[in-house]
């Protein structure tokens, strides 16, 4: 399908990072601004809010206070919290689960030895997809995409936008399957499919998750923020490529025409005064965006500088 450049530049948006996480406006397009709605609650205070269209569904689940949490009860509340997104999707007439965002305060505080509070996080997100797939041999055709940053506010919150339909998930040749990572990364881990491809409005759309400068599952460039960049618009052309058929390898990746079917993205970035740099570099290379987010947020790996997420057509 040919891809039809935008004839004006992106609009940019540039996000505080204290404002309320949410996830980025194209997720809205879809639900038609639809209202999230409190529709349970669960583990004390925490609140689950719902939206809703013939197509699909948005469910949000807010725990407050886990910085004061220990590891054995954030383990648990992020389970739980999983587990309620699913039972909320269940019931409802979009109960395919394709794409998830994890805003974490202080995502890198130490819980003990070798241990962050990312990790943690992953053990209890772990837990529930292994209970809700029917264990990790079926992650492979399953798991939705997600991203996981860190914020500075005191509340874990964490969206879900789901289908009516199965979603088929796509990983990146260049990389492993997050899923199948080494305990290098903790002990147990990160459960996300690189993207998604997924049709809820007549044309099929590439959901892609979270993607930095990682090859292997090694971070690449540490400390070398233009290099990073590079590696992360390498992985996403690789990964759209991937997703949508094509074959090939890196020696004869041309980045153009699958940077091309970018339409939004959103850069999550550590450093405010790498922003300029960043969004130079991403306006130079995807020539067919409406709409760019930068966010000041704390990314997964503490040696990251760069993160990118987007949707992309099929």
């Amino acid at each position: 399908m040919a891809i039809a450049r935008s004839t004006s530049p992106a609009s940019v948006i540039e996000v505080s990072p204290t404002t309320t996480p949410a996830p980025p406006p194209w997720v809205f397009d879809l639900l038609g601004n639809a209202p999230f709605e409190d529709v349970s609650s669960w583990h004390e205070a925490a609140r689950v809010s719902a939206a809703r269209t013939p197509a699909l569904a948005a469910v949000r689940v807010l725990v407050p206070g886990i910085r004061a949490m220990d590891i054995l009860t954030l383990q648990q509340v992020v389970a739980e919290a999983y587990q309620s997104v699913f039972e909320q999707l269940r019931v409802g007439p979009a109960p395919w689960p394709v794409r998830f965002w994890a805003f974490i305060p202080g995502i890198h505080a130490v819980m003990s030895p070798g241990l962050d509070r990312y990790m943690v996080f992953n053990a209890g997100r772990f837990a529930a997809y292994s209970a809700w797939c029917g264990g990790r041999e079926a992650f492979s055709k399953s798991v939705p995409t997600a991203s996981a940053v860190g914020t500075w506010g005191e509340d874990l919150v964490l969206y879900c936008l789901a289908a009516a339909a199965p979603a088929t998930p796509a990983e990146n040749p260049r990389q492993i399957p997050a899923y199948r990572y080494s305990r290098k990364y903790g002990p147990m881990p990160p459960c996300f499919a690189r993207s998604t491809l997924v049709q809820v409005t007549g044309a099929p759309l590439l959901l892609v998750g979270g993607t930095a400068s990682i090859r292997g599952e090694d971070s690449m460039h540490v400390d070398h923020l233009e290099a990073q960049a590079g590696e992360t618009f390498r992985n996403l052309a690789a990964l759209v490529r991937s997703a949508l058929g094509g074959d090939g390898d890196d020696s004869d990746l041309e980045q153009g025409p699958w940077l091309d079917r970018f339409r939004d993205l959103r850069i999550y970035h550590p450093r405010l005064a790498d922003r300029g740099s960043i969004l130079s570099s991403v306006q130079e290379r995807f020539r067919s965006l409406r709409r760019v987010e930068l966010i000041s947020a704390e990314l997964c790996r503490a040696e990251l500088l760069v993160e990118i997420e987007g949707l992309a057509e099929a």
